[in-house]
């Protein structure tokens, strides 16, 4: 599995998606560990293929960080995709396919 997820695709996807969502003073050192914590490499498999994405989970508050949706940050720092935790990276991912 961890194969899989730390892929060349996978990990490119990766960090282009990060350009759009981890902003600003979200992108600490240990950024990369957060985003792991919220299952965001296994959402990547979710929607690499899919023709139509419908997501369920919890929007950001303009002003409030992209892990936890509780924390306070520039407004300039929340994702413009502001869908939070690990369904707003699978929504990041799935926009990505159609932004190249």
């Amino acid at each position: 599995k961890k194969e899989l997820l730390e892929d060349k695709v996978v990990s490119a996807a990766f960090e282009k998606a990060a350009d759009s969502r981890v902003l600003g003073s979200q992108r600490t050192h240990d950024w990369r560990r957060r985003a792991a914590e919220l299952a965001a490499r296994q959402n990547f498999l979710q929607v690499r293929c899919a023709d139509v994405v419908y997501v369920v989970g919890w929007r950001l508050e303009r002003g409030k960080d992209q892990f936890t949706g509780k924390d306070d940050v520039s407004p300039r720092e929340t994702p413009v995709l502001d869908v939070g935790g690990g369904p707003g990276w699978a929504c990041q991912w799935y926009v990505d396919r159609f932004a190249d």
